[in-house]
């Protein structure tokens, strides 16, 4: 890591973006923004947030933070779209259609650049898992380990020998089984 990205979290905001804008842009390309424009427009929505955060907190990893504002700004228009808001479930499906390729154009919506809804592509392509969670009860169930039936076995026959324990008294914990 550089020395610019190193001291940036005491940086004005021009160096903490100098040192972070490379990668911040490397990172839009992963997420699949390729258009100059969008990125150019994604990179500058990323700064002000980015700027805003290191102005009110020190920011150890300004590369990690602007990853963080990246993601945060990601899923804040996912939920605007969608009208998902609170609904975590439907948050990281739309995030993995989105991510996956699944859902043509819509770096162009998420820049700002295009005023078409995607909406409806986003949710055709996310896929809900089958079946729909259900907690289910459990019973308690006691584990019987072989050693310690063994060492009350031996215990017993000790104390038997001992004279402290009648022959024709149960051991103190019976085998049970296997657990059901």
């Amino acid at each position: 890591m550089d020395s610019r990205v190193m001291g940036a979290a005491s940086a004005t905001g021009g160096e903490l973006w100098e040192g972070v804008a490379g990668r911040v842009t490397d990172y839009l390309r992963a997420l699949g923004v390729e258009d100059p424009l969008h990125l150019e427009r994604l990179a500058a929505r990323i700064r002000q947030r980015l700027e805003t955060r290191a102005a009110t907190t020190t920011l150890e990893d300004p590369v990690e933070a602007a990853i963080e504002e990246t993601y945060a700004l990601l899923d804040a228009w996912l939920c605007a779209e969608l009208g998902i808001e609170g609904d975590r479930d439907a948050l990281f499906t739309a995030r993995a259609a989105v991510l996956s390729g699944a859902v043509p154009h819509w770096a162009a919506r998420f820049a700002g650049v295009s005023g078409e809804s995607r909406a409806a592509a986003i949710q055709a392509a996310g896929v809900r898992a089958i079946p729909d969670y259900a907690p289910l009860p459990m019973v308690p169930n006691t584990i019987d380990l072989f050693w310690r039936r063994v060492g009350h076995a031996i215990a017993a026959a000790l104390r038997h020998l001992l004279g402290l324990l009648p022959a024709d008294a149960p051991p103190a914990h019976p085998h049970r089984g296997h657990p059901q």
